[in-house]
């Protein structure tokens, strides 16, 4: 009777990096780390009888820079979205809001506000809800007119004396 052995699988080696391949990990791009090791690869790996061409050298450090700037930028309006998020959710306090969320639809009047994961969110009869959840906002209804309960004074009849 034979026995084998069982090994763990090692990964793949890619046959130009000769780094290990693998399997998809979810990643949806190459980031600048991944690019740098593609060009690394290229210019070692080139021939040097047939060099890359400047031009095209040129054209790859042109997409580079602007894959970071493109990076920068969307950090840069990630942060502006939470920051106008955070100066307009005052402008909810004493105003009447309708929410949506799974439990269906929540309307009331925001009475504070709070940080939630570093997002606003609006307190509603004591719930906290995130501001997305916001379906519709409306001033806040006057209250009641005020029930006079005191009686009203009697005036006595004017007295006529002659």
């Amino acid at each position: 009777m034979a026995i084998s052995s069982v090994t763990p699988s090692t990964p793949a080696k890619d046959p130009i990096t000769g780094l290990a391949m693998q399997k998809n990990t979810g990643k949806q791009m190459l980031g600048a780390d991944d690019f740098m090791k593609l060009l690394t690869t290229q210019l070692t790996s080139q021939d040097p009888m047939n060099p890359m061409k400047d031009t095209e050298f040129i054209s790859q450090m042109a997409n580079f820079t602007s894959l970071e700037q493109m990076r920068t930028l969307s950090k840069s309006f990630d942060s502006f979205t939470t920051d106008q998020k955070l100066a307009v959710a005052p402008s909810y306090l004493g105003r009447q809001v309708t929410v949506t969320d799974a439990a269906g639809d929540t309307t009331g009047i925001v009475e504070a506000i709070k940080l939630k994961d570093g997002q606003p969110a609006i307190v509603i009869n004591g719930k906290t809800y995130e501001t997305k959840l916001i379906t519709g906002i409306a001033t806040a209804p006057p209250p009641p007119p005020a029930v006079n309960t005191a009686t009203p004074a009697t005036t006595s009849p004017a007295s006529t004396e002659s």
